[in-house]
């Protein structure tokens, strides 16, 4: 055997690049066919011939959106989340125009093409653009404000054109139908099934024989290098922007024609699920093989319908797509690694709430004033019942919980430095684990929330193994492969009825605290929210917490010190689901019981968006950021709040990366420096600018003396002395 193995290796290191790829193609081939005979003999039901080609219907249109991605990807260097959402806008224009206005259906998708295009290219000129210099991290963030902008606008276009006119629908203007069975194929397949090729061949030839193409391969490659050349990268990258455009947009309208208007808010409104097999596709492909990511997602498509089919499971796929994701990663680390080592994982340095100077803090104007601030807000909290509503409560309440889990987002993101789009689902982990002892199995409610959080922290610390060998965005590949998993088939009762609990008595605390009325569960979630903040801002003071700093802005570093990183960022997720796992108690008896589907992974990047509003490394900004996308969800309609929280994103991360906890930290330096102006104070952390400019002064006094034969001695100030 070994013999053969080594005859059949020598073959192959004899032949040219173009034989092994070609080798490699029809080795392919053979490997799936073979499989599929095998599957189709192993189960009862076998595997139809129709359903493979289903599922080749379905992958192409993953396909057409995994290419957008690899090509952003090849162009920028940054994994694109808002790809899925990309031609979203456009599509659903697209689609009301024939079915508003009855306009022509090939002409309707040349019209959402071309806009797409545009929106493409709109979005690379003015927004994209802008982070040309920052680490590829934050523009990964900034493109989960873009997808929700968009999805957004998606929403909107759609509520704007009214209801869907009785008796239309978006189909092809010819009527079609063969059976290959079990699968009745009509007009709308037949269109995928010609259009996708077509539109993959052109791209091929495009890239391969046209000196755009070539333009766009070579700046891919290299840049730098381009720039150099005189190859205009910035029209280059433009155009590939809007090419992605293009190829989401056809992704949406095709996907639309097949399984019809339905289908809209898992193409538009969330886009995760088509996200989450695009992007399985693109990390199959390195992020930058595209035959290899049409394959995968091809692949990845005729997987899903046909466990689809065997299992009767429409959510099955979405279970298994993490343990594909997370295989395909750790399979590939060394390249991914690479990726980090390069800057595609590393932060922007993250603004340290510095506290009031030490040469201050005894001035009796900042210390009362100070203890002023914090009597107002504590006020503010506790007397807020007396004059709200038992609706407003509730809200404040919901909003009090959200804030907790930006906090844990602060610790595990900010401090830690790994990007979770998960948090949510930790937070269902340790609802149904403290629902279901409590409410089932009669619990004592303390017993019941420990029992949640211990849960929570266990999944947290579960998800958290990936992350010593995986980081930044493709850390966040795998937190929302979880986290749409979570959502649609662990947290859903149809499959783990004995899990979930949907009906619940909110407790009597110790026997004689009830928790009936909205202002007690207000003071409850209130006293949670307290002992979250307490011991965030005690874990900050640590030596944990200040490891966790040093391990996020340079581990090499760490590591030399004799900083255990495996530890600090197992610990960073143990505490961060902890507090999830908190939030998640909190949660089940605010809502008394847990509802399938209220896990949602839209939620996720929405906290994951608050911690970006609010600032990454302030905890009082957290709790801002939770108000501010609370406000936006409860003030503004449908899509508006998407585009508010989005907007939100890309204003602070373009203007005020430090977020509103810097804006209110920026507003408290420049109070005390006026203090200090008053009291001819120089504060070296406050008042830098005024040093030098008096040294710079004086230096100028003194080369005017010394023309006249004199000089004296430069005086420096003292630092903290009056002036």
């Amino acid at each position: 055997m070994a013999m053969v193995v080594e005859n059949v290796r020598g073959r192959i290191d004899g032949l040219t690049g173009r034989q092994r790829l070609i080798a490699t193609r029809v080795g392919l081939v053979v490997a799936a066919f073979l499989i599929w005979v095998i599957a189709d003999n192993t189960f009862s039901q076998g595997i139809p011939l129709g359903i493979i080609i289903l599922g080749l219907v379905f992958g192409s249109f993953y396909a057409l959106t995994a290419i957008g991605l690899v090509l952003i990807y090849r162009a920028n260097r940054v994994v694109n989340f808002a790809q899925a959402e990309l031609g979203g806008a456009a599509a659903v224009l697209a689609i009301q125009l024939v079915l508003q206005f009855n306009l022509n259906y090939f002409l309707s998708i040349i019209t959402g093409v071309v806009a797409a295009a545009v929106i493409g290219g709109l979005v690379y000129l003015f927004i994209i653009r802008r982070f040309k210099n920052a680490p590829r991290l934050i523009v990964a963030v900034a493109t989960i404000g873009i997808a929700q902008i968009l999805a957004g606008a998606s929403i909107v276009v759609s509520v704007l054109f009214g209801q869907q006119p009785a008796g239309r629908t978006f189909a092809a203007p010819f009527h079609v139908d063969f059976r290959i069975f079990p699968v009745l194929f009509h007009s709308d397949h037949l269109v995928a099934m010609i259009l996708v090729p077509v539109v993959m061949i052109a791209l091929a030839v495009f890239f391969r024989f046209t000196d755009f193409g070539i333009a766009i391969r070579a700046a891919a490659e290299n840049g730098d290098r381009a720039n150099l050349l005189g190859i205009p990268i910035h029209i280059l990258y433009i155009a590939v922007w809007a090419i992605a455009g293009v190829l989401s947009a056809l992704a949406v309208m095709l996907r639309v024609s097949v399984l019809g208007f339905s289908s809209f808010t898992g193409v538009t409104g969330g886009g995760n699920s088509l996200l989450l097999r695009t992007l399985a596709a693109a990390v199959i492909a390195r992020m930058e093989n595209i035959p290899r990511a049409v394959i995968a997602a091809l692949g990845l498509g005729v997987f899903e319908v046909s466990a689809t089919w065997v299992t009767s499971n429409t959510n099955i796929s979405d279970a298994l797509l993490v343990l594909v994701i997370l295989i395909a990663l750790l399979l590939q680390r060394g390249f991914f690694q690479r990726a980090a080592e390069t800057g595609i994982q590393t932060w922007r340095a993250i603004k340290e709430v510095r506290p009031v100077p030490a040469e201050m803090r005894r001035l009796p104007e900042v210390r009362y004033g100070l203890i002023a601030i914090r009597v107002a807000i504590v006020a503010f909290l506790l007397t807020l019942p007396l004059w709200t509503g038992p609706a407003q409560q509730e809200l404040v309440s919901l909003t009090f919980i959200y804030a907790i889990v930006a906090i844990s987002l602060v610790i595990l993101t900010g401090w830690a430095g790994h990007i979770s789009l998960g948090q949510w689902a930790l937070v269902g982990f340790g609802a149904a684990g403290t629902a279901i002892l409590y409410g089932r199995h009669h619990w004592d409610f303390f017993a019941s929330l420990i029992f949640g959080i211990l849960l929570s922290s266990a999944v947290a610390l579960i998800i958290g193994l990936p992350a010593l060998r995986i980081r930044g965005p493709f850390l966040a590949v795998t937190t929302l492969a979880f986290a749409v998993t979570a959502s649609t088939y662990l947290l859903v009762q149809h499959y783990f009825p004995w899990f979930i609990e949907d009906n619940l008595t909110r407790p009597r605390l110790l026997g004689r605290l009830p928790l009936e009325s909205e202002w007690q569960m207000y003071y409850f979630v209130l006293g949670g929210l307290a002992l979250a903040l307490g011991a965030a801002m005690n874990l900050r003071r640590s030596r944990t917490g200040r490891a966790m700093i040093a391990v996020r802005d340079n581990g090499l570093a760490a590591e030399s010190v004799s900083i255990n990183t495996t530890r600090i960022n197992l610990t960073a997720f143990l505490i961060a689901g902890a507090l999830a796992g908190l939030a998640g108690g909190l949660y089940a008896i605010h809502q008394r019981g847990v509802q399938s589907g209220a896990f949602d992974a839209e939620i996720s990047i929405q906290l994951f968006s608050m911690v970006v509003i609010g600032g990454l490394g302030s905890l009082p900004g957290a709790i801002l950021g939770a108000a501010y996308i609370r406000g936006a969800q409860y003030f503004l309609p449908g899509g508006w709040k998407l585009i508010a929280s989005g907007v939100g994103i890309l204003i602070l991360l373009m203007f005020l990366p430090e977020g509103l906890g810097g804006l209110v930290y920026d507003i408290r330096d420049g109070i005390l420096r006026r203090i200090a102006k008053r009291r001819k104070l120089v504060v070296p952390s406050l008042l830098a600018d005024v040093r030098v400019e008096r040294e710079q002064s004086e230096v100028d006094l003194s080369g005017v003396l010394s023309l006249n034969g004199s000089a004296p001695a430069a005086r420096k100030p003292k630092i903290g002395a009056k002036g």
